[in-house]
């Protein structure tokens, strides 16, 4: 696949990389980075682990002309994970406030719950850019009509479900006479913590999926229970494992054949940790393209934080950069 190339609109750098591996191919800057009102910002875990499906994503959105350009950059939330976190964190949302300000961007189309939370969070902060309007990505595709096939879920998951139980089916992916595959093909939401409070990435979702393929829990929404990732990120591996098997055994317990999830960072916690059942980010089953999680781990080489940290370097397996937008600062990694 590859390689993928874009601008972005607000550190000035055209990027060119490979996928899968990640690997900047080359970084060029811009002495004047052109304006941009509206901007699709994937966010870094969909960047690292789905690189083709941001690719068609702005593309869609663009040429529906949603958004003017994109940006790589990161949120700057895995920054309070760093030595002295939160004093990097904040000069960092002050740098992204600078550069927002500066291209004039008024609407971001986020991707990620948590960058929608963490760029509201900074961006109103700032009076020149309390009035940027942070978008849900799920509540707008959603709203602009899109809708996931039924039939390219079913056959998605059949798929995965052949993949995981060869036993089931035979040569012509017929069930077999001893299959134990289920009789209907259900998913069950998990809503992400960030997403409590408004609800949009759970409203999308729900919106995006055909209704007689859903089976709802009882841990949804304003009740939702920890993916797990937020344990993970805080260096409790035993604990964020319980967590994602605990969702694994619910859906197994309500009857549902899969999970389905509006965050990237989720989807990985919860495939990853728990074989109970496949799980499936919507973007997957809307774009019928099925990113390979478990391989994914060695695809985060780089977290697209600043400009001029993409591939300059070469990076172990796992690094992360940390630069300032402008270029100034050290860098740290993280393998």
């Amino acid at each position: 696949m590859g390689p993928y190339a874009f601008d972005d609109a607000l550190t000035g750098s055209s990027i060119t990389c490979d996928y899968p591996g990640l690997q900047a191919l080359m970084v060029e800057r811009s002495d004047e980075p052109s304006t941009c009102a509206s901007l699709f910002f994937p966010g870094c875990s969909l960047i690292n682990y789905g690189l083709p499906l941001v690719q068609s994503v702005y593309d869609l959105l663009k040429s529906a002309g949603e958004v003017d350009g994109i940006s790589l950059l990161c949120c700057g939330k895995i920054l309070q994970y760093e030595p002295d976190g939160p004093a990097q964190r904040r000069s960092f949302e002050a740098e992204l406030i600078e550069q927002v300000s500066a291209r004039g961007t008024r609407r971001i189309v986020a991707a990620c719950p948590n960058c929608v939370l963490a760029l509201r969070g900074a961006l109103a902060r700032d009076e020149r850019t309390q009035g940027v309007e942070i978008v849900a990505l799920p509540l707008l595709l959603a709203q602009m009509g899109y809708r996931i096939d039924a039939g390219i879920a079913r056959e998605t998951l059949n798929r995965e479900l052949a993949w995981r139980h060869p036993d089931w089916y035979d040569e012509g992916g017929n069930p077999t006479e001893a299959c134990e595959a289920p009789e209907k093909l259900l998913f069950m939401p998990h809503d992400s913590c960030p997403d409590k409070k408004t609800g949009e990435f759970a409203d999308g979702l729900r919106a995006l999926m055909p209704e007689e393929l859903l089976v709802e829990g009882e841990k949804v929404r304003k009740r939702s229970v920890c993916c797990g990732s937020l344990a993970r990120a805080a260096g409790k591996t035993e604990l964020a494992d319980s967590q994602a098997r605990e969702h694994g055994q619910d859906a197994s317990d309500l009857g549902a054949s899969a999970i389905v999830t509006a965050c990237v960072s989720c989807t990985f916690q919860l495939m990853m940790a728990q074989r109970e059942v496949p799980v499936f980010h919507y973007l997957e089953l809307l774009f019928n393209w099925r990113i390979d999680w478990y391989h994914a781990d060695a695809y985060m080489k780089l977290r697209f934080l600043f400009d001029d940290s993409l591939g300059v370097e070469k990076q172990g397996q796992g690094a992360r950069n940390f630069v300032g937008l402008g270029g100034e600062g050290a860098a740290k990694e993280d393998a």
